[in-house]
């Protein structure tokens, strides 16, 4: 390539890069509507930001207008306020102050409004409140079970609480609920678990707080509350091993019950969870189990399925049965 050809490639070139740098130079006007951002330090909350949303008229070289497109980050109305401008719980400020992060890209407010159309040069209002720590006392709580005696460890927490919502809740109301939710009852009666706090002081309608520690270990001692249910009837199945119902087949006493009617007690909750499709009846005869001639055998069924907890109200019936060959036709004695 000759040298006359590389100077008139270069001048080309930098032809293009000086007309794309004059294009995006140029002045564009833009109009969005952006998020309101509000940063306090670690020790406050905000309550309330009004307008949560502004609309802002702007102009700036096409460059930059086409880079704020693509930066989320910075197509909001932002402040960052330190704690010196945090004085009582309210701070009123200009909504074009909300835009001094796009100086850097020579971006100009020409126009803002709030949602609700008013006029340019508005304002932003932010409710804040300090936080604080107090002490609050930890109230244990079982659902699912009768306790006779809930302790929890530690019984106090530290919670952090906006200023003002703790100054206006009485000494009465300043605890946190643990509450211990009892699934199945142990045989010991005795549970003890890791349970995290609930979020708010006071009860359900208290005020929100964090607490440190966030979770308490609770024990409780629980009560003998028990509860009846009837699962219904039942059918007697014969359970053998294969060589007995091969040789043997099994004659029941003509008066003999066929089925059984089932009635448990036991905690509310292992009841609840308990169906009758969980329950079987067995009669479980062994190897060692022969005909006998002369009298009925007695069986004693056993209910399968039940949890630890849960006992029958009745202890099931004997069941007289006995063996026949299966090439025998004869009738029980």
């Amino acid at each position: 390539m000759s040298e006359r050809l590389r100077s008139i490639l270069a001048v080309a070139v930098l032809t293009a890069a000086v007309w794309v740098w004059a294009d995006l130079e140029q002045t564009g006007e833009n109009q969005a509507r952006v998020p309101v951002q509000v940063s306090v330090p670690a020790n406050y909350v905000i309550r309330r930001v009004t307008p949560e949303y502004v609309t802002v008229k702007f102009k700036g070289p096409l460059g930059e207008l086409q880079a704020l497109k693509t930066s989320p980050e910075d197509m909001v109305c932002r402040y960052d306020l330190p704690e010196s401008e945090l004085k009582g719980n309210h701070a009123v400020l200009k909504t074009r102050d909300g835009f001094r992060h796009w100086q850097a890209r020579r971006i100009t407010v020409t126009d803002t409004s709030d949602e609700m159309e008013n006029t340019a040069n508005g304002t932003v209002t932010v409710d804040f409140d300090r936080l604080v720590e107090v002490k609050v006392r930890v109230e244990p709580a079982v659902t699912g079970a009768v306790a006779t005696a809930v302790t929890a460890q530690p019984p106090e927490v530290m919670a952090r609480v906006a200023e003002s919502a703790v100054k206006a809740l009485p000494e009465a109301k300043r605890y946190v609920v643990a509450r211990l939710a009892i699934s199945s009852t142990p045989p010991t009666q005795q549970v003890e678990m890791e349970v995290p706090l609930e979020r708010r002081i006071g009860g359900a309608d208290g005020i929100e707080a964090e607490f440190n520690p966030p979770i308490v270990k609770v024990t409780a001692r629980l009560g003998s509350a028990v509860t009846t249910k009837s699962l219904g009837r039942f059918p007697i199945l014969v359970t053998a091993p294969p060589e007995t119902l091969n040789r043997y087949r099994v004659v029941f006493q003509p008066e003999a019950p066929r089925w059984v009617e089932l009635e448990v007690q036991g905690p509310g909750p292992d009841l609840e969870r308990l169906t009758p499709q969980d329950i079987r009846v067995q009669l479980i005869l062994t190897a060692d189990d022969k005909p006998d001639p002369d009298s009925w055998l007695p069986g004693k069924p056993i209910v399968v399925g039940l949890p630890p907890t849960v006992k029958l109200v009745k202890p099931l019936p004997t069941i007289n049965f006995n063996l026949e060959k299966q090439t025998e036709k004869t009738e029980g004695p």
